[in-house]
Order: C-alpha cells, then sequence, then structure tokens
C-alpha cells in the first residue's frame, strides 16, 4: 500500500511518521497527547501483529500474513491504518462499511462460497466457542482463535482510549484487520474472515 497516496486523499484526517515522531497532516490541531498515543499503541501494537503473523506463518503454510503489510481497526466514522513507519487515519470508506456489514450478516457457508473470502470463524467472548469453515486443522485453529480473542480485547482498549483522548468517537467499533504478504485476516468482533490482502486493501482505500 502506497501510503503517501493515501494520505493525498480526501478521506486523510491525520498522518504521523512513526520515525521521527512527527505529524506529517492534520486537518486539525492534534494535542501533544493524542500523538503521543498513536505513536505508542502504533508502535506497541504493529510489532505484535508482526510476530503474531510470524508465528502463524511458522505453524501453517496455508495463509501467508507475515510479513505484515498493515494493521489497522475500524470505527463507524473512523479507521486507522499503519504499516512499520507511518500511521494514518481517514473517514471510514463506505466499500468497507458494506464488506463488514456484509460479513456480519451472512452465514458462515455463504461467505466461503464467495469469490475472495477463504476461511470463515466465529468465536465467543471467552473463545471457548467457536465455529469455523474452510481449510483449517486443530492445531491452526487454536491459534487463530487466540490470535483474534487477543486482538480483540486489545482493538476494544485502543478504540477506548482513542475516544476518551482525541474527542473522536470511535465507537461503536466495526473491526480490525491484519493484512500482509498474501492474505488479510479480519475480524468483525465475535465473527473473522481470512481474504486476499490485495482484494481487501483495494476495500479498505477506496473512497
Amino acid at each position: 500500500m502506497d501510503f503517501q497516496d493515501l494520505i493525498n486523499k480526501s478521506q486523510t484526517i491525520f498522518a504521523l511518521d512513526r520515525n521521527s515522531g512527527k505529524v506529517i497532516f492534520s486537518l486539525d490541531s492534534v494535542t501533544v497527547d493524542l500523538k503521543r498515543l498513536i505513536d505508542s499503541l502504533s508502535k506497541v501494537n504493529f510489532k505484535i501483529n508482526q510476530i503474531e503473523a510470524e508465528g502463524w506463518n511458522i505453524i501453517s503454510s496455508k495463509y501467508i500474513f507475515h510479513p505484515v503489510n498493515i494493521t489497522g481497526i475500524s470505527s463507524d466514522r473512523y479507521t486507522l491504518i499503519q504499516d512499520d513507519t507511518t500511521t494514518v487515519i481517514i473517514k471510514t470508506p463506505e466499500k468497507l462499511k458494506r464488506f463488514f456489514g456484509n460479513v456480519k450478516n451472512r452465514p458462515l457457508n455463504d461467505l466461503v462460497l464467495g469469490k475472495f473470502i477463504e476461511v470463515s470463524g466465529i468465536i465467543s467472548p471467552c473463545a471457548e466457542e467457536y465455529d469455523i469453515k474452510g481449510d483449517l486443522n486443530d492445531e491452526e485453529i487454536r491459534l487463530i482463535n487466540s490470535i483474534i480473542h487477543a486482538n480483540d480485547s486489545v482493538a476494544g482498549l485502543t478504540g477506548e482510549m482513542l475516544s476518551l483522548i482525541s474527542g473522536m468517537i470511535w465507537y461503536p467499533l466495526k473491526g480490525w484487520f491484519i493484512s500482509g504478504k498474501e492474505h488479510a485476516l479480519v475480524s468483525i468482533f465475535g465473527k473473522w474472515v481470512i481474504i486476499n490482502s490485495q482484494i481487501f486493501e483495494e476495500i479498505l482505500t477506496q473512497e
């Protein structure tokens, strides 16, 4: 994904270069506390997602998340996207909202019979109950359930902190995503899919 191209789009609200710690684009003035929070969250979250993706690809070679291209979270209004150097906040694209709604409302079997989604699943809040449609063995299911359960919690906490400090409304959260070399893992809190990463990134950035 070309972040400079993304920054130039009309939907972009904020962009931070994490290497320098400088705000490189902002529609409004950004407080020091908000800049620091976004910087800290982005650095930690991206590294954790990279570790999760690397661990996954040691266990499984079916769906390739490592190396991670981008990660992020989405609410009805805003989406935070980050790569290894840059964090951007954009207005959530309508196409992405429709994608989340489609995943949420369609049965698992219907999702995997579509063109682009390769695996779909549901998981309870405590990760004790689940159902998965797609090609995963027991070891892969245990690991991906752990990743989804952990990231659902982190995304919820991130949205709450951003709402409190930024003044932006990050609720209701729509979901989070890890988009890697070939595949993307996308969760809408209780339901998730694995999709081709190029297709997902096109959905994510289309105005």
